[in-house]
């Protein structure tokens, strides 16, 4: 050990390395960047580049003389990142789960494409909101909010000092809660457009029996639903806007480990 330290500060390096896991799994959990389609290595640096930022700032922890102290320490970092990831990646997730919605109300259940991202079956209309909500998350901000609080997660719970608890778990839950929420939202008007269409359908049905419904209705079910989507986009817009200003509150809250 004296012989490492004269050629390492072994303090200095276990904190980057305690920095990068704490980043690595914000990276690993956060929207677009936990996605196939970024290379595996523009996520190392894209980690290292962060914790070579906080480096400065952070407070060198003591070096463990047990191994799985060491272990401890660096999955704490890592489940703290990957919390922080999993309550920004809510903020896409309550806008996809409206378009799969959607589009299993508007006929395409059975029409699916492969989500390059996740490499899972999505609706096309749960792919386009998905796209969508993924525009609004970096037009307003959102990375920027997310390393914000990463960099207030160091000040607050020092690299190796985090430990996620019963109550981050708490928290997890409660933000699911509210992406549902969110899903609800976004895909209640139409819903209801969808709905109204449905209930019209059916009284043409018993109006003029001699018309194949299965035949009319498909289309017209596409377009209502098209269309009901178009004008609720503005409306999307203020919920992004308000559900960022709640994922402040919710990272500068698990940033601060309660």
């Amino acid at each position: 050990m004296t012989g490492l330290s004269t050629l390492f500060d072994l303090p200095r390096v276990l904190l980057f390395a305690l920095l990068m896991a704490r980043a690595g799994g914000l990276v690993l959990a956060a929207p677009f960047l936990s996605g196939r389609l970024v290379p595996r290595m523009v996520k190392v640096l894209f980690v290292g580049a962060l914790a070579l930022v906080m480096l400065p700032a952070s407070p060198a922890p003591a070096v463990p003389e047990r191994m799985s102290s060491l272990v401890w320490m660096v999955g704490g970092e890592i489940l703290l990142g990957l919390a922080l990831g999993l309550v920004a990646q809510l903020f896409v997730v309550g806008f996809q789960a409206a378009g799969e919605i959607i589009g299993v109300q508007m006929g395409f259940g059975m029409a699916r494409i492969l989500d390059p991202m996740s490499s899972q079956e999505s609706t096309v209309m749960g792919r386009w909101l998905w796209l969508t909500a993924m525009t609004l998350f970096f037009t307003l901000g959102g990375v920027a909010v997310m390393i914000r609080a990463l960099a207030l997660s160091v000040q607050t719970l020092p690299p190796g000092l985090a430990a996620p608890g019963a109550d981050v778990t708490a928290a997890l839950v409660a933000f699911t809660g509210d992406a549902f929420a969110v899903t609800l939202r976004v895909a209640a008007p139409a819903i209801g457009i969808l709905l109204l269409t449905s209930v019209g359908l059916g009284l043409l049905a018993r109006t003029v029996p001699q018309m194949n419904v299965f035949i009319v209705g498909f289309p017209l079910k596409i377009a209502a639903g098209i269309v009901a989507t178009a004008f609720t986009l503005p409306f999307l817009v203020d919920v992004a806007r308000r559900e960022l200003g709640v994922l402040v509150e919710r990272l500068a809250l698990l940033a601060a480990g309660s």
